[in-house]
């Protein structure tokens, strides 16, 4: 969504509902996203959802649930969902358009982040708790989900990858329905539902990944008891230090996302990691496998603040 727009195919249509078509953004599983201009002028990024979910009445429904709950998300981390229209010729979703490249894009193109990716950690794990504040697991978290806006890192599409593992579609073929290989968490691996532990597992990938400019660890097939050290060499110590317990095999221990928000920006007090000065509604979190051990990231670990960026 942070690439610009290509020009509009013979096929597209001109307009969806009162939102004109403006570019083609990208073509995914859940169907055709175009930059659009809404009644009021300004940009968005409007989905058209694959026909071929049309008929699925339980994908309506949950992606009505989905988008109702996504809706209550704090914008200022995540693309903020604007509107959802499902019962129409040409379902459909519209969010906030964020201009800037996806960190893929940007990391492929420049190399790692190095000094400069602890604001990365801080703007994406505030976006996970933001995301499981109100019962939401992204599901699909990777280098390409995280636009760099000119305001910070903005995740996008967080639930989209469960909604199509719901309704029998695939992200690479055989294995779990749901997520992108390669940044799954273990007990995906093994075929579990993804759940606010793998998005944590998910976060210790994507920083590593952008820090060092490769995988910390092959990818995850093996088991809770098991102990494998992940390769942080480049990574600040204390960053690292949090990269490490997310990315611990067993999903009761790691850290939720909101206490490696805490530990990364210094604060003790779990109020200091609200994201919003209100959550209405907010739904209980989603179950998951095993237990949670809230001591798996006691208050007070070393603090990670982001460093300021070198003078010209």
């Amino acid at each position: 969504m942070g690439d610009p727009p290509a020009p509009l195919r013979a096929g597209d249509p001109a307009s969806v509902g009162s939102y004109r078509l403006r570019g083609l953004l990208g073509v995914g599983g859940m169907g055709t996203v175009y930059l659009a201009e809404a009644p009021d002028g300004r940009r968005v990024a409007l989905k058209v959802i694959n026909p071929a979910l049309h008929g699925d009445p339980m994908f309506r429904h949950r992606f009505a649930a989905e988008a109702a709950a996504a809706s209550r998300v704090a914008g200022f981390c995540t693309a903020r969902v604007l509107d959802v229209a499902l019962d129409g010729p040409v379902p459909h979703l519209v969010t906030e358009y964020v201009a800037g490249p996806s960190l893929h894009d940007y990391a492929t193109a420049n190399g790692p982040l190095a000094g400069h990716v602890e604001a990365v950690a801080v703007g994406v794990a505030a976006a996970l708790t933001a995301i499981h504040a109100v019962g939401l697991v992204h599901a699909d978290l990777s280098p390409r989900n995280v636009l760099l806006s000119p305001f910070g890192p903005k995740v996008i599409d967080f639930g989209v990858a469960r909604l199509l593992g719901q309704s029998g579609g695939h992200h690479g073929g055989a294995g779990p329905n749901f997520g992108t290989p390669g940044w799954l968490a273990p007990e995906q691996v093994r075929g579990w539902p993804p759940s606010q532990a793998s998005d944590v597992y998910a976060w210790g990938l994507l920083v590593a990944w952008a820090g060092t400019g490769r995988m910390p660890l092959p990818e995850a097939a093996f088991n809770p008891g098991d102990t494998v050290e992940p390769d942080l060499t480049g990574l600040d110590t204390a960053l690292a230090d949090v990269v490490r317990r997310a990315l611990r095999a067993d999903p009761d221990q790691r850290p939720t996302a909101q206490q490696v928000l805490l530990a990364l920006v210094g604060q003790d007090d779990p109020a200091a990691a609200q994201v919003a000065a209100t959550v209405r509604g907010s739904a209980p979190a989603q179950p998951r496998p095993g237990r949670r051990d809230r001591t798996a990231f006691a208050p007070g670990a070393a603090a990670v603040r982001p460093q300021s960026p070198p003078a010209p």
